[in-house]
This record gives C-alpha cells, sequence and structure tokens, in this order.
C-alpha cells in the first residue's frame, strides 16, 4: 500500500497527531463529495493499524493536508508560504 498523503491534525490543546494514507477517491468529484460529507458531520474519521479514531471538530484548531490538489475549492488562496 502507498501512503502518499497524510493530514496532521492540530488540536486546541497544542498537540497534534498526524496520518499517512493512500488515495482515499479517484477522482476529483468523489474527493470533493468526500469532503463535504467530512465538514457536514463536524467529524473526523480515520482507520489506522485496526483502530478507528474519531475526531470531533471542536477539538481540532486546524488541519494540514499534503499534498494540495488542483481541485481544491475555487475560494482557496493558493502559492501562499507559512510565517509564524
Amino acid at each position: 500500500m502507498k501512503h502518499d498523503r497524510g493530514i496532521t491534525i492540530h488540536f486546541t490543546d497544542g498537540t497534534s497527531l498526524g496520518f499517512e494514507f493512500p488515495q482515499q477517491a479517484d477522482n476529483k468529484y468523489a474527493r470533493q463529495i468526500m469532503t463535504r460529507e467530512i465538514l457536514a458531520e463536524r467529524l473526523l474519521m480515520v482507520e489506522s493499524d485496526g483502530a478507528l479514531f474519531c475526531v470531533p471538530f471542536g477539538n481540532i484548531r486546524y488541519i494540514s493536508a499534503f499534498p494540495a490538489t488542483e481541485d481544491v475549492p475555487k475560494n482557496t488562496i493558493r502559492g501562499a508560504t507559512v510565517r509564524e
């Protein structure tokens, strides 16, 4: 299994948790539907190493995901650099 994608969940308490995973959907329309469903549920669920992680959005400060794809929403700011 190729793990060429990943997310890091940054929690409101300052901790973070990262996952790597293979591509989840083959086309951009399926990815868009999947993203909308996650946002509507307000719950991120990740199956990893035989365990199910259920993370309510209320505990999440932000999520970083890689790689960014070409089919991100049109209102996405592109080409930015993180400043600390």
